[in-house]
């Protein structure tokens, strides 16, 4: 994947990230402690829930290197959520993180990844731990107001479609899951997202 056009659709979604880390932070049963962030459009919904949850730390797990070497140039970062910050180069698919390692794990653009075993979502849930929640999909999500979407929504879906994006239905979506005997919720505020818990 390119990652110029990955960094432009970052920096274009930097007001979108504490609407979506809004929406996962209501999913929790309880503040997290350990949060995971995967995939290349990781970071900015990681640090807004690190404004939230003040006392958890968060992982990125980032397969292409080049990103994660300037992982957090575009957004402004302050020390102390620095120090509760972990880059793990990994791959997808296995991730290279133990199981039943992480309280919240999110994954925005997960449709970018999946593949007809869905083993990314696999993957989030292995190393969910119990009493977890996993929410992966895509879209604005349901806390972004349209003062935000609207402006960026058209260079937002031009830079998606240049990147390769595949427009998946709900009903594909629940198909492949059931396909794969991976238990989840769907949820349509705010996008298309599976939510997963254990």
């Amino acid at each position: 994947m390119d990652t110029a056009v990955i960094r432009a659709i970052n920096r274009l979604w930097l007001e979108v990230y504490p609407g979506l880390a809004r929406q996962a932070a209501d999913l929790c049963p309880q503040p997290p402690r350990r949060i995971l962030e995967v995939g290349c459009f990781s970071g900015g919904t990681g640090l807004e829930l690190l404004r939230l949850f003040p006392h958890s730390r968060l992982a990125v797990a980032q397969e292409i290197s080049e990103l994660a070497e300037t992982f957090f140039a575009d957004w402004p970062i302050d020390a102390a959520a620095g120090s509760r910050i972990d880059i793990r180069p990994t791959p997808l698919v296995p991730l290279a993180l133990p199981d039943a390692a992480f309280d919240l794990v999110v994954c925005r653009g997960v449709f970018f990844f999946l593949d007809e075993k869905a083993g990314l979502l696999a993957e989030m849930h292995r190393v969910l731990a119990p009493g977890g929640v996993c929410f992966a999909g895509g879209g604005f999500g349901s806390h972004t107001p349209r003062a935000v979407i609207d402006p960026i929504a058209d260079e937002s879906r031009r830079l998606n479609y240049e990147l390769g994006k595949k427009v998946v239905s709900p009903e594909e979506f629940r198909a492949m899951l059931d396909r794969n005997g991976i238990r989840a919720d769907l949820v349509h505020d705010g996008g298309l997202w599976a939510l997963m818990k254990k």
